[in-house]
């Protein structure tokens, strides 16, 4: 279901006000939401923000356009959507589970004079629930998407459930002179792609502050003027072949891993060397810039300002100190934002030429004060009288220490690893299919040492477009991981546990795989290619005895098994796993039927029994259903049963109809038991034609 924009008044030109034809497009729609198509054109959006609260894909004919004529002034084969300076563009509201989506258009606020917030200012998308966003251009914001994720709000006291943005996906980005591209924090602001983000001439460049961390492929910053090109908070972030050209150094924290990729800065100035306390100039060696990957930083976070302002009586201070350099911070009389309070900490470290070390949150009225962005090691210390401190939210939390340096890795650093989404072996020597999940292959990157998986993508033949996030368990004597499907967080495709010293080819983790500890003390290696002779436990009896390790190359299609002997991995016949002749079979499906039509009709022959609803998998809703049992008199009548058809579809996506597999049998009433085949599928489901099936009240398992 779609509307068009222009079907509803919108101005094309940019001369009128096209708010309300926007309002009218998506109301149209209904709750269940649909495509808001937006034709190319310069559409003024002057009642702004536009509240979204269903699943709405907004649709532009052209969006990741840089213009030849300057910042703002997009191309005319794009659609651009002109924002007033005071004004948020959208805010997303809880869109009911399901995603709104934005692709193919420019968001360009009205650019204003002043400093760097007054000109880059609001939010350009607004977040507090998933996202996609893909192929947008964004201007002159100061956060062009801010995903929010905290569990409450200044702004929305009147929202009881905690914002929820986990699994967004931000792609194809292009954002010129905003402040910040992309903006992450907060509890449920984690498991996000972001790929593709390009920022030119902007304030700072990508900010990830979320509890979890996300990942981040082949980004661009050209920034970084008065704040850093990238500011990773301390969390499980992947950077993945990223760059950035700036005059300041990024700021990664120590357990964020970055893999490939350039990040060029400048040297640091003497006299900022100086004041922290930095040598810059190796042993026989000419003076280096800066050391371009940096740990966190100390901060300190104060409370939201008591009604968004703090008035001052003349001559009141308070003291800053900056990792040893301390200044005494003067107020006049007067009333004061967050952000001028900033401003005013700010120009007392100007002689230092730092980058700023106070920032102001404009939308919690919050003031957060920090170390050096290049320092390993940081204090922060803000101090004052009582009633002064308390105007500014001080003390608040603890200041967090400056931790150690971030690790960054070259690509050939990493371990490469495809596998499906296997756990082993079941008890009759099969695959273990459905003891984690489906067949969908995962390509994972692991750093070296084992412990940190720092990349992960779904790939394969089967369409499924889901990225997969992780999971993270530390305990004393383990790491136990568990690779998530993004559609999903409670759907495990995946887990192993891995022991504190993972290094070595018998550890849980090598180049060429990740082992699985099976039962009966044997292992099992999930490889990706035949497995390494360095690898597994040697054998010396033929054929091996219980317990040994077995081997199966991921990558294989379909997955193939071997045996560690004394001489090496041998590659297990199919007769030796499965029995003479016997093919491999798909993985087990557990589906739940969930009923919203029940229909009995009757007639001379019998009756029928129509049924439809939708189907789940892991709590995931993957398919709708249409069944159809008929009665026969004097053939089922006497029986207590009928005879069985029963089509799945499933669903892309977008939620349209992708593949279908009907499943025919026989339904018994006494025990609400089917039973039967697979007689009829689409391409994705060919290896299932014949195979098994039973279903027992509402659960249905496919073999």
């Amino acid at each position: 279901m779609s509307e068009n924009v222009l079907d509803h008044g919108a101005d094309a030109s940019g001369t009128a006000d096209s708010t309300a034809a926007f309002v009218k497009a998506i109301d149209a729609l209904g709750k269940r939401g649909g495509i808001v198509d937006i034709p190319v054109g310069r559409y003024r959006i002057d009642q702004a923000p536009i509240r979204v609260t269903t699943p709405v894909h907004f649709r532009g004919d052209g969006g990741m356009v840089r213009t030849a004529v300057g910042a703002g002034r997009p191309q005319g084969s794009v659609t651009t959507l002109i924002f007033p300076p005071d004004r948020d563009g959208f805010i997303v509201v809880a869109p009911s589970g399901a995603n709104a989506h934005f692709e193919g258009f420019a968001l360009v606020r009205t650019k204003s004079d002043g400093s760097p917030q007054q000109r880059c200012a609001r939010r350009g998308i607004y977040a507090q629930s998933r996202i996609w966003a893909e192929s947008l251009y964004l201007v002159n914001w100061q956060r062009g998407i801010d995903l929010d994720g905290r569990k409450t709000h200044p702004d929305f006291p009147d929202v009881r459930e905690p914002f929820s943005v986990d699994q967004s996906q931000v792609s194809r980005i292009f954002a010129e002179e905003c402040f910040w591209a992309t903006y992450t924090h907060g509890l449920d602001a984690q498991g996000c792609h972001f790929e593709h983000i390009i920022t030119l001439s902007c304030e700072a460049g990508i900010y990830e502050s979320s509890q979890g961390g996300n990942g981040y492929v082949d980004c661009y910053v050209d920034g970084g003027l008065t704040e850093p090109p990238y500011y990773i908070d301390d969390n499980q972030s992947v950077l993945l072949n990223c760059r950035c050209e700036s005059r300041l150094p990024p700021q990664i924290g120590p357990n964020v891993q970055v893999v490939g990729g350039a990040f060029g800065v400048g040297e640091l100035p003497k006299q900022v060397a100086a004041a922290l306390g930095v040598v810059q100039t190796p042993p026989g060696g000419p003076s280096s810039p800066f050391r371009m990957i940096n740990g966190l930083p100390a901060r300190h976070e104060g409370a939201p300002f008591p009604g968004g302002t703090a008035t001052f009586v003349d001559g009141e201070r308070i003291d800053v100190t900056i990792d040893g350099v301390k200044r005494t911070i003067e107020f006049t009389a007067g009333v004061f934002t967050p952000a001028q309070v900033a401003e005013k900490i700010n120009a007392g470290f100007v002689n230092l030429k730092l980058p700023r070390v106070a920032t102001a949150n404009g939308f919690a009225n919050q003031l957060t004060v920090e170390g050096w962005r290049g320092h390993n090691t940081g204090t922060v210390a803000v101090d004052g009288a009582s009633a002064t401190l308390a105007k500014i939210g001080f003390p608040a939390a603890a200041p967090t220490p400056g931790k150690q340096f971030g690790q960054l890795l070259s690509a050939p650093q990493s371990s490469h690893v495809v596998f499906r989404g296997y756990s082993g072996l079941k008890s009759d020597g099969t695959p273990g299919a459905n003891a984690f999940g489906t067949d969908q292959q995962v390509e994972v990157f692991m750093a070296p040492d084992g412990i940190r998986p720092i990349f992960w993508q779904a790939r394969g033949d089967n369409g499924d477009a889901h990225e997969f996030g992780i999971l993270r368990d530390v305990r004393k004597d383990a790491h136990r991981w568990a690779f998530a499907r993004a559609s999903s967080p409670s759907l495990i495709p995946l887990a192993f546990t891995v022991p504190p010293d993972s290094l070595g080819a018998d550890q849980a983790v090598a180049y060429r795989g990740i082992w699985l500890q099976g039962s009966s003390g044997r292992r099992i290696l999930l490889s990706s290619g035949v497995p390494s002779n360095s690898q597994g436990t040697l054998e010396d009896t033929q054929p091996p005895t219980v317990p040994h390790d077995f081997a199966w190359d991921m990558a294989a299609s379909p997955p193939k098994r071997y045996t560690r002997t004394v001489t090496g991995w041998v590659a297990d016949s199919a007769s030796a796993v499965h029995g003479v002749g016997a093919a491999q079979l798909p993985p087990l499906l557990n589906l739940t039927l969930q009923q919203l039509n029940l229909q009995n009709v009757e007639d001379a022959a019998g009756w029928w029994l129509f049924e439809g609803g939708e189907v789940y998998e892991d709590g995931s809703h993957v398919a709708n259903y249409a069944s159809t049992r008929r009665a026969v008199t004097g053939g089922t009548e006497t029986l207590n049963a009928a005879t069985l058809t029963l089509t799945l579809f499933f669903l892309d996506d977008s939620g349209e109809l992708a593949e279908n597999m009907t499943l025919q049998g026989t339904h018994r009433f006494a025990s609400s038991t089917s039973i039967g085949s697979v007689s009829a599928v689409s391409q994705a489901f060919a290896a299932r034609i014949g195979t098994q099936f039973k279903q027992v009240g509402q659960t249905l398992t496919v073999q």
